[in-house]
């Protein structure tokens, strides 16, 4: 044990001038082209920093950042040795991508963090291996909505819609809908009319499900099985809290009007998931704790 400490010590140094400059050239580059994001950093407005789920995407940042500061003595070992000129091209093309990437908002953090992996990658080779994979866990919890929103929103759309007016006429409640449209009598005695649309749907939420089911699997084993199995069941689960918001949504508009409606519109995704996850959370642990050492599920007696 003290002998690695100090190889740790000898080898550290090493990698402090290279560690400069990717400092300096991943602020310089960032400066260059994303000047957007050093001027918003500190002066994020609300609606970005709360509103449309922005919130659960940066927990996952936070978690991610944690990860890597968990793993730190790991890429500090690899940062010492000197990196494989193959790293080079790598490194630039993830820079280049990052830059010519569209210039939206809802990317422009995941930008800036791909320049400055590139641009580790050129100075520390295989060293940016983990920051790679929790770039990439961040990346499914930003990039889904967006694919939903361009592609196939008529579709998501669709799929909330059709259950959420089922569920809602069997419970009682007198909703129509047309197309995205549902309609709900209000309690002043006029009509309420909300458009459901892909973004109402969850896709968001759907992203940062995989992306946190993806960090927990980093650091946990299961069978392939049970690990599908559990996949699918949170899934399943992402959907259903999703629905289950819209439902409560169109319930307080009826009883209660449309300003409870958007007040818990703007708020309830962020009561209903974090409960949700953690209930998945709890049912994913138990299974871990269930696995002994040969790495199969102990069979109950």
């Amino acid at each position: 044990m003290q002998t690695n400490r100090k190889l740790a010590v000898m080898i550290q140094p090493r990698s402090y001038t290279r560690l400069g400059i990717w400092s300096v050239l991943s602020v310089t580059l960032t400066l260059l082209f994303f000047r957007d994001f050093w001027t918003q950093l500190l002066t994020l407005p609300p609606d970005y920093t709360y509103e449309q789920f922005q919130a659960l995407s940066w927990g996952v940042l936070v978690l991610c950042l944690v990860g890597l500061y968990l793993k730190r003595e790991e890429i500090r070992a690899e940062m010492s040795s000197p990196p494989h000129p193959l790293f080079i091209p790598v490194g630039v093309t993830l820079v280049v991508f990052a830059l010519l990437m569209p210039a939206s908002q809802s990317f422009l953090v995941f930008r800036v963090l791909l320049v400055s992996l590139g641009v580790f990658v050129v100075l520390f080779g295989r060293a940016a291996k983990f920051p790679a994979i929790l770039l990439a866990v961040y990346a499914m919890a930003v990039f889904p909505p967006s694919v939903v929103y361009r592609f196939f929103p008529e579709i998501y759309s669709a799929a909330a819609v059709t259950p959420l007016v089922g569920v809602m006429s069997a419970m009682g409640y007198p909703v129509e809908n047309y197309g995205q449209l549902v309609q709900v009598p209000s309690p002043s005695g006029g009509t309420i009319a909300v458009l459901v649309t892909a973004a109402c749907a969850g896709p968001a939420t759907m992203g940062v499900f995989v992306a946190l089911f993806a960090l927990m699997r980093m650091d946990t084993h299961l069978p392939s099985k049970t690990l599908v199995g559990l996949f699918l069941f949170g899934v399943l689960g992402t959907w259903f809290q999703s629905l289950l918001r819209l439902i409560i949504l169109i319930a307080l508009a009826y009883h209660w009007g449309e300003s409870a409606l958007w007040t818990a519109h703007q708020y309830s995704v962020y009561i209903l998931f974090p409960l949700w996850y953690f209930l998945f959370a709890y049912i994913y642990l138990r299974q871990v704790v269930r696995l002994p050492r040969n790495g199969h599920l102990a069979t109950p007696a």
